[in-house]
């Protein structure tokens, strides 16, 4: 088994602090059951990419992977089950954390699909490859969430990057094992900015929106401009979602992920003051089925 060097330590560390903060914040009762199996399967994910078996393959890494996988499919079932609305994401215009999760997800398969193969060079290969890809759509999937604090995306990224980073270190055949999370990231890049992010989420700007239950019966207690800017800074006049969508050509300004981020961190200081709070995470409270 590969010794735990303290790079890896360093990149365990930042990991699990971000998770673990990750943990404690707020969240509506049903969203701890998608929640908890996803940190659990990334960090497992994490210490199987750190306890690589020797020639001989004693290590716990087989076993902390099948835990993995169970993990993760727990999490895509919780998904499925307490999220019907959430699958309305699957168009072009997907958030490219969604991508990123999805790629995670299937890279773990991916592990498990070519480990009876594993006498063959080839397929330890395309294992390792795959175990690379899941530790950085999982961190990145993650740490893009809308809303995600910067101190936890912060610790995500530099946790996985240094954990990716010691585990390569002792491998010959670096620059194979690093080009297909590399072409990932530049994925994701290309999604998220540019002129392919205008055309990936054109629908964003031309189609309907699916608006909120929102009541404002229920948001009395708040000043009106909290909410409304454009009456105190005279940016506009128009329906908040109708200015919103036109702003909606990069993957930081799409009009969900600023919805999402702004109306669950309220709900989440409410709840964090033991005030009566809003649904956080959990989407159909919102948007209904």
């Amino acid at each position: 088994m590969r010794m735990i060097s303290g790079a890896d330590r360093l990149g365990g560390a930042l990991l699990a602090a971000a998770l673990l903060a990750l943990a404690f914040q707020p969240t509506d009762a049903t969203w701890w059951l998608v929640r908890t199996p996803g940190i659990l399967a990334l960090l497992l994910s994490a210490c199987a990419l750190m306890l690589q078996p020797d020639a001989k393959g004693r290590s716990w890494h087989r076993y902390i992977g099948s835990f993995a996988i169970v993990a993760v499919s727990l999490h895509v079932l919780a998904v499925a089950g307490f999220e019907p609305s959430f699958w309305r994401w699957l168009d072009g215009a997907v958030p490219v954390e969604i991508i990123a999760g999805i790629v995670a997800a299937l890279a773990l398969f991916a592990t498990l699909a070519v480990r009876r193969a594993l006498t063959s060079p080839k397929s330890l290969i395309l294992h390792r490859i795959a175990g690379f890809m899941v530790v950085v759509a999982a961190a990145l999937h993650v740490a893009f969430i809308a809303g995600t604090h910067a101190a936890i995306l912060g610790f995500l990224l530099a946790g996985m990057l240094i954990l990716v980073f010691a585990a390569l270190l002792p491998e010959r055949r670096k620059l194979i094992l690093v080009a297909l999370p590399t072409v990932l990231l530049g994925i994701i890049a290309a999604l998220a900015t540019g002129p392919m992010a205008q055309l990936r989420l054109a629908s964003l700007r031309s189609s309907p929106i699916d608006h909120a239950n929102f009541n404002h019966g229920d948001h009395t207690g708040f000043v009106c401009t909290a909410c409304h800017h454009n009456f105190t800074d005279r940016t506009g006049k128009e329906n908040c979602l109708t200015c919103h969508k036109a702003l909606s050509d990069s993957e930081s300004m799409r009009i969900d992920r600023l919805f999402h981020a702004f109306c669950s961190d309220c709900h989440r200081r409410e709840a964090l003051a033991g005030r009566k709070s809003g649904p956080i995470d959990h989407c159909t409270a919102c948007h209904g089925t």
